[in-house]
């Protein structure tokens, strides 16, 4: 796509503000680092939560190298986000064998692993990688120019939810990967590389499920079959998935860490929780002494199931690609009761939509994605761990689209 003079400088803009920010952070990161182990040295350990970093990555790796990530490890990652990780777990096999007879907690397991040389050849592998195929992909898909092209390639890399993605080495990197070449061979005109863009979705679903949400470009199209053709690849490799480990003996233990996981309550109040549930159980808790019943979380339940009916309705209906984009963006986002940052990587589809349709885009509305985009990738918003503002921001972003789809296919009624 060839931008024209306003587009340049709003792209110049997204660059110069972006890349100033993620740089003024790295400094400021370094420099509360030295802090940090200064007064770790002098026995503060209320800097303890560092030890977080590459914490994702680590867990992943260490429990791809055993026989079953479900019962030992407790973990809540289908078969395919972990066993993604495998050959760069290979990497640090000795590393982990070192360790392996020595009861660690995550944090502790990650302080201790990221001294090796090992690791650090298979996180910059991870980094490179990735960062090199979501690059190329989202150039594939929307055809800059090159120079333009570079522009958004920094952009991209350096805003906040792909440098947070990366620090934590989550495999959700991979999941926009697949997402992204599968919006690239939908449209080719041979059956079997459509066939292939499918499975990517499917593939980017297995990794985290949201992102079969995209499937509403399918429903868009009218293009049924193909809709149940992911769903019928997504459930059979789902289940086949688990043969990867102790086939059918995982199972339910999956489902209770992964129930246990999406219900505990300390993460649906955690600041760090962009979630609709979670904003909901925060206002909660602003009323009352923060016990909540079971009733409540019915009602959670039930406003989810509506907003994503809404959402799913909406994305499919719509005439405008922009729409259907945010509303995809906003659902995979908002709706799963545990979002935390790294899910917003997602939001650039939006965003390279956004900067395409520019020049269609009410003033309005410009200015305000405009604010909430530079906001969402700003680095040094993410510093605060509390993301109550960016979850409000998404949240604006999908009335406002829901409320155009309402206009422009029911003007009459509104």
């Amino acid at each position: 796509m060839r931008q024209p003079n306003f587009q340049n400088k709003l792209i110049d803009t997204f660059f110069n503000v972006i890349l100033a920010g993620t740089l003024v952070s790295l400094v400021a990161a370094l420099l509360y680092y030295v802090y940090a182990f200064a007064a770790l040295s002098a026995g503060d350990h209320s800097f303890d939560w560092l030890l977080g970093v590459f914490s994702d990555f680590v867990y992943i790796m260490d429990v791809s190298l055993g026989k079953s990530p479900y019962v030992a490890a407790d973990s809540s990652y289908p078969p395919f986000a972990i066993i993604i990780l495998y050959p760069f777990a290979l990497i640090c096999k000795n590393v982990f064998a070192k360790y392996s007879g020595i009861p660690l907690t995550t944090d502790e397991l990650t302080s201790r692993v990221i001294l090796h040389g090992e690791f650090w050849v298979a996180i910059i592998l991870f980094f490179i990688l990735c960062s090199a195929t979501i690059v190329i992909s989202l150039t594939a898909l929307y055809r800059p120019t090159p120079k333009t092209a570079l522009k958004l390639g920094v952009v991209t890399l350096t805003s906040a939810p792909f440098i947070f993605t990366v620090m934590r080495g989550n495999t959700i990197y991979f999941a926009l990967i697949f997402t992204v070449l599968f919006f690239i061979l939908k449209k080719s005109k041979y059956a079997a590389v459509r066939e292939l863009g499918y499975l990517c979705l499917v593939l980017a679903g297995l990794i985290k499920i949201y992102p079969l949400f995209f499937g509403v470009f399918l429903l868009s199209e009218r293009k049924i079959w193909a809709s149940l053709r992911i769903a019928l690849y997504s459930v059979t490799l789902f289940f086949a998935s688990f043969l990867i480990f102790r086939g059918t003996e995982d199972l339910m233990p999956f489902f209770e860490n992964l129930g246990g996981f999406a219900s505990n309550d300390t993460r649906l109040t955690a600041p760090n929780n962009l979630s609709l549930a979670s904003l909901l159980n925060k206002f909660v808790a602003l009323f009352t002494d923060g016990n909540k019943d079971n009733a409540f979380q019915v009602v959670v339940g039930v406003v989810l199931g509506i907003i994503f009916v809404i959402c799913a309705v909406a994305a499919i209906i719509t005439k405008n690609q922009l729409s259907r984009y945010v509303i995809s963006g906003a659902a995979i986002i908002l709706i799963p009761p545990i979002s935390y940052f790294y899910v917003l990587i997602f939001t650039v589809l939006p965003f390279l939509e956004f900067l395409k349709e520019y020049e269609r885009i009410q003033a309005g509305k410009r200015k305000f994605y405009t604010l909430a985009f530079l906001f969402l990738f700003l680095m040094p918003t993410m510093v605060a761990q509390n993301y109550i503002i960016h979850s409000l921001l998404i949240l604006t972003m999908l009335l406002w689209e829901i409320v155009s789809v309402c206009r422009e296919r029911i003007p009459d009624t509104i």
